[in-house]
């Protein structure tokens, strides 16, 4: 049992790396935290990636049990464009979303939500992520657009959990913006994550990483649920990956999305 075990857990320690021990956490140093996002979100060689999730959204009222509201499901069309030095990059992206009903699954544009029994119209649309620049010594928007975030104008924190021949990588952040359709200050609180094979994540000739990516994060009411200044906030939770080509799609959300949104893709 003993020889069974030292053998689990030199198999275990192998597919870590080379003195990673199973669970360590760790921060990366910001020119590998850099390098490895682009690679996770995106292609570090240039190319054009599609990146699709599937989640849903909850109402948490103040002091009630919270509530299904909606599922919805997204593409984020991305570029990252070499700048030529180590750790350089320029984002370019946009994404659309469309909306599914949460008992059924079936695309809507409008909704009864459940927390004021109120028939309300979802807006459907594409719209263009702002432009980043990456560096190893910050992360900035290329325009100012009254965005305030702990993950920008400074070095990107990146961490790493080690569980293998599997790799656990995340970010917190912070952010607070005004909305434009109602002048609102609005916060927000998130968390993304990625699980990436070892072997995949240590080849750095892998410039576009095959990872399950994750999502959470904490807001106040989106607009559309003319929420008014009903105490509460919303919880969004999103499940995905990226594609290299748009007709690897999922066949369904291209379909759908073509029929809302013609030409979007």
């Amino acid at each position: 049992m003993l020889l069974v075990l030292a053998a689990a857990a030199s198999g275990a320690a192998s597919g870590a790396g080379a003195g990673v021990s199973v669970g360590s956490v760790t921060q990366l140093p910001p020119l590998q935290a850099v390098e490895t996002w682009v690679r996770l979100k995106g292609d570090a060689a240039g190319a054009v990636t599609y990146e699709w999730v599937n989640g849903a959204a909850f109402g948490l009222p103040q002091d009630a049990l919270a509530t299904p509201l909606f599922r919805f499901e997204s593409v984020t069309v991305r570029r990252f464009k070499p700048l030529g030095g180590p750790g350089q990059y320029l984002e370019i992206s946009y994404s659309c979303r469309l909306y599914r009903d949460a008992t059924s699954g079936a695309y809507i544009d409008r909704l009864v939500n459940p927390l004021t029994g109120r028939e309300v119209k979802l807006t459907l649309g594409c719209n263009p992520g702002p432009t980043t620049r990456y560096s190893p010594q910050r992360v900035a928007l290329e325009k100012d657009i009254g965005f305030r975030s702990s993950a920008l104008d400074v070095p990107m924190r990146l961490e790493r959990v080690d569980l293998g021949d599997r790799v656990l990588l995340r970010r917190d952040s912070r952010a607070e913006y005004t909305a434009r359709a109602t002048g609102e200050l609005r916060r927000e609180t998130s968390l993304d994550s990625f699980s990436v094979d070892a072997a995949a994540l240590a080849n750095r000739a892998i410039t576009n990483l095959p990872a399950a990516y994750q999502w959470t994060s904490v807001t106040q009411w989106m607009a559309d649920l003319g929420m008014g200044s009903t105490p509460g906030r919303m919880l969004w939770s999103i499940n995905g990956r990226k594609f290299d080509r748009v007709d690897a799609l999922p066949a369904e959300f291209r379909a759908a999305l073509e029929k809302a949104l013609p030409g979007a893709l």
